[in-house]
């Protein structure tokens, strides 16, 4: 699918239908064949017995909890919502789990994620831990469904507008007409924010919307950053040294204004080193650096 829409392509859609009719074909019963056919309609809540269905079949496939998570989200049933989380947060690691933490904004903001993965990670820690108590949680994967975007458009205050098509023109209207402040987080694709570039500041693990203090935000984070003992995490996952790879760039955007007035952080340069080496970007990130000193 490309990075920049949700919408799948029409060699992607008859793909999708083939496979569809396929499991039908031979076994019309299958948890597979609810499970797809109501995930391929875009979450039409009108095809929610399928998913339901899908459950009783198979109540333990990690997709199919995840989906009935998704639905419980889009008809804002809090109490389901909790229930189904839970279920949900064996699916990531310490690491991950770590990673989400730190990313999760604070006060009365909203956060827009990138997919059901992401969200879950950032709704468990809000509905189980407390963190992150008063963020609002936008999902894009749910925004395919007109009830779920719909909601999103009146909480927000903005006039409601096609998603699926126009995800880069929706996401503007959301992050510039939004009465309450918006983070998004680095997760997203940058071609969703395609609209909206100019005005997106990179402050952490979440770009912010409109932020007048981008320096004062990159050296809290900083802050946040040096209490943490990085020699003790340890990833093995893929999915893990993709997500602490987002720590570098806020890292290496402050070492690059610091150099810029004259100082040159020994200990923010090591840190950018320990975690390159962490995830396996060692020489990449040591060319930065070595390119950020020779150019000041």
């Amino acid at each position: 699918m490309d990075s920049s829409t949700k919408k799948f392509s029409d060699v992607e859609q008859t793909e999708l239908n083939g496979i569809l009719d396929q499991i039908e074909g031979n076994g019309p019963e299958s948890f597979e064949y609810y499970l797809i056919s109501y995930v391929h309609s875009n979450y039409n809540l009108d095809l929610k017995e399928n998913l339901f269905k899908a459950y009783t079949l198979n109540s333990t496939d990690k997709t199919v909890v995840s989906e009935m998570l998704g639905y419980y989200i889009m008809t804002e049933n809090l109490v389901k919502q909790k229930e189904f989380v839970q279920k949900t947060q064996k699916n990531y690691t310490a690491a991950e789990l770590a990673y989400y933490q730190d990313a999760m904004p604070t006060g009365n903001v909203v956060l827009i994620t990138a997919n059901q993965e992401d969200m879950y990670a950032f709704l468990g820690l809000k509905m189980l831990s407390g963190i992150g108590a008063e963020v609002s949680l936008v999902n894009l994967d749910f925004l395919k469904n007109s009830t779920y975007k719909k909601s999103i458009s009146t909480f927000a205050g903005i006039t409601d507008a096609n998603f699926l098509g126009a995800e880069s023109s929706y996401i503007k209207t959301l992050i510039s007409g939004s009465t309450k402040k918006v983070f998004v987080s680095t997760t997203v694709s940058q071609a969703y924010l395609s609209n909206v570039e100019d005005k997106m500041y990179l402050t952490g693990l979440t770009y912010q919307y409109g932020a007048d203090n981008q320096r004062t935000l990159l050296d809290n984070f900083w802050t946040m950053m040096k209490t943490k003992d990085l020699s003790k995490f340890v990833l093995s996952k893929s999915s893990e040294k993709n997500l602490y790879g987002n720590y570098l760039p806020p890292l290496l955007t402050l070492y690059k204004l610091k150099l810029s007035e004259g100082t040159e952080d020994i200990v923010l340069a090591n840190t950018i080193k320990i975690i390159a080496e962490k995830i396996g970007k060692k020489e990449v990130v040591d060319d930065i650096l070595y390119q950020y000193l020779n150019d000041e």
